[in-house]
C-alpha cells in the first residue's frame, strides 16, 4: 500500500508542536546563534498552496529542505557571497510519490507546464524572522 495517500501525516497538538519547534528553537540558541539570526518559519500564501493541490493527479505536497545564498535581505546572490541560508520548497505529490510539474493558465496556453524540465517548486515565501505573526514565537 501506498504511503502517498490524502490523508498522509497528523495533526499534532499544541504540546506536540511546541517541543518540537522548541527542541530546534533550543539548539540554535546552545550553538550561539541569537533569535534574529536564524529562520524558524516560512509562509506561503493560500492562492500559491491551492495552486500546487489543484495540480492534475496531486494527492498532497512533499516539503524539500534546501539552502541558499542570500544577502541580508533575502535576495538570491552568487554562490558564496552573503549567507548560505535555509528554505524550503513546495512540490505537488501523485499517488505514485512523483513530483508533479506545475501547469498554470498564466503560462500562455491553457494547460501548458510552466516551465519545462527538471522539478519545479513553490518558494521563496517571507521568512521569521523578520516576517513573523505574534503567536510565531518559535
Amino acid at each position: 500500500m501506498s504511503v502517498f495517500t490524502k490523508d498522509a501525516g497528523r495533526i499534532l497538538d499544541p504540546k506536540e508542536t511546541q517541543a518540537m519547534t522548541g527542541a530546534y528553537r533550543e539548539r540554535k540558541l546552545n550553538v550561539g546563534l541569537r533569535p534574529t539570526e536564524y529562520v524558524r518559519s516560512e509562509f506561503f500564501g493560500i492562492d500559491q498552496v491551492q495552486n500546487l493541490l489543484n495540480q492534475p493527479g496531486c494527492v498532497g505536497l512533499r516539503v524539500h529542505h534546501a539552502k541558499r545564498w542570500e544577502d541580508k535581505k533575502g535576495n538570491p546572490t552568487s554562490e558564496g557571497e552573503g549567507q548560505l541560508k535555509p528554505r524550503v520548497l513546495l512540490t505537488a505529490v501523485d499517488a505514485k510519490g512523483n513530483n508533479l510539474p506545475i501547469y498554470s493558465d498564466n503560462a500562455g496556453m491553457k494547460d501548458m507546464p510552466v516551465r519545462t524540465g527538471g522539478m519545479m517548486a513553490l518558494a521563496d515565501g517571507p521568512v521569521c524572522p523578520p516576517h513573523c505573526g505574534e503567536t510565531d514565537t518559535n
